[in-house]
C-alpha cells in the first residue's frame, strides 16, 4: 500500500490527476499549500494525494514522470507506505503487494550503496568476525560476522541501474561493492596478524553449484525488492555467504600463507568469487526486467521528480 503525495504549480493539478484516471484510478484528493523559498519569497503550490495499492501507485508514478509535461524543477513525489488504508477497495485488491513502484526500489539501493563511515565500519566489524569465524572455524562467529556485511544492495543496484539505464546507480553500486570487497581483504588481514594459524576453513564448492546458487539468490533478491512482503535480510545473508566468504579467506591466506587444497586453487577461487557476483547481478538485472521496471530515471534525473521513500 502506499500514500503517495504529488506537489504541482499552482493550476497544474488538472494534468496530474488526468494521468492518475487513465491507469485506472477512480479519485485523488487536491488542495493547496503556501511554499516559503528563501531568497525567494512564497509561492502557491497545488497538492494531489493518492491512496493505493502498491501496483497501482507504481503505474501511477511511471505514469506521472513519463508524462510529457513533468519536470522535477515544478514537480515533486514523495511516497509513504502506511500500516493500513481504509477506503473503497476491497482488502484483497489495496493489499497486493507487488510489484513495488521503481523509485522506491531504485532509492532504497541508492540508500544503500552509499559509502558511509556507518557501512566501513559495519563491514570491518562483519570482516572480523568472520574471520575469526574462519580461522576457528566457529560456525557462530560466521553467522554473525555475516549479518554485519552488506553486499546484496550494491550488486542489486548494479543489475537495477542496467537495466533501467540509470547508470549513475549502477556505478556507485560497483563502487560499493569494489570498495566492501577491499574491507573484507583487510579484515582478514588485520584478524590473521592477530590470531595464530592454521586456517581451520577450507570448503568450497564446485563452480557449477556455486552459479547455481547465485543464480538462484540473484532471482530471489530480484524478487524481494520488489515486494512489500517477505524477509529481504535471510536472502541478504545468503548472498553474503555466498560472496563474502572469499575475501575474507584471501585476506587470511596473505598472512598465513595458501594451502594446499586438492582440487582448487587461489586462482580457481577468485575466478569463482567474479562469476558469483556476475550471476547475482545477471540474475536480477533479467528478474526487474520481467518485473516491468521501467521508469524514466535519465529524464527524471534531468528535469524529473525528487522521489522520497518514507518507510514511516
Amino acid at each position: 500500500m502506499r500514500l503517495i503525495k504529488v506537489k504541482a504549480p499552482q493550476g497544474k493539478a488538472g494534468g496530474v490527476a488526468e494521468v492518475a484516471f487513465s491507469i485506472g484510478l477512480e479519485k485523488v484528493a487536491v488542495h493547496e499549500t503556501r511554499v516559503l523559498r528563501a531568497h525567494r519569497g512564497d509561492s502557491t503550490e497545488e497538492v494531489i494525494e493518492v491512496e493505493t495499492s502498491t501496483p497501482m501507485a507504481k503505474a501511477f508514478i511511471d505514469a506521472l514522470t513519463s508524462a510529457p509535461f513533468f519536470n522535477r524543477n515544478e514537480y515533486s513525489i514523495a511516497v509513504r507506505q502506511p500500516r493500513s488504508i481504509i477506503n473503497h477497495q476491497k482488502l484483497s485488491e489495496i493489499t497486493w503487494p507487488l510489484v513495488e513502484p521503481s523509485v522506491d526500489i531504485c532509492e532504497e539501493l541508492w540508500q544503500f550503496s552509499q559509502i558511509t563511515h556507518g557501512s566501513v565500519g559495519r563491514i570491518l566489524i562483519g570482516s572480523g568476525l568472520l574471520a575469526l569465524g574462519l580461522i576457528r572455524y566457529n560456525l557462530l562467529f560466521m553467522i554473525a560476522g555475516l549479518l554485519f556485511i552488506p553486499l546484496l544492495p550494491p550488486m542489486l543496484a548494479v543489475g537495477f541501474g542496467l537495466w533501467t539505464r540509470h547508470f549513475r546507480l549502477a556505478v556507485q553500486g560497483a563502487f560499493a561493492l569494489a570498495v566492501a570487497t577491499i574491507l573484507l581483504i583487510g579484515g582478514g588481514v588485520v584478524v590473521a596478524l592477530m590470531v595464530n594459524p592454521p586456517l581451520r576453513y577450507n570448503e568450497s564448492n564446485s563452480l557449477v553449484t556455486g552459479l547455481l546458487i547465485s543464480l538462484a539468490v540473484g532471482v530471489a533478491a530480484g524478487l524481494a525488492t520488489a515486494d512489500d512482503v517477505g524477509r529481504r535480510e535471510m536472502i541478504g545473508l545468503a548472498a553474503t555467504a555466498q560472496v563474502a566468504i572469499l575475501p575474507v579467506w584471501f585476506g587470511i591466506c596473505f598472512v598465513f600463507g595458501f594451502p594446499a587444497l586438492e582440487g582448487t586453487s587461489p586462482g580457481r577461487r577468485a575466478l569463482s568469487f567474479v562469476l558469483n557476483v556476475l550471476m547475482i547481478v545477471i540474475a536480477s538485472f533479467v528478474t526487474y526486467g520481467i518485473l516491468g521496471m521501467k521508469v524514466s530515471f535519465e529524464r527524471s534525473r534531468t528535469a524529473s521528480s525528487t522521489s522520497a521513500n518514507d518507510r514511516a
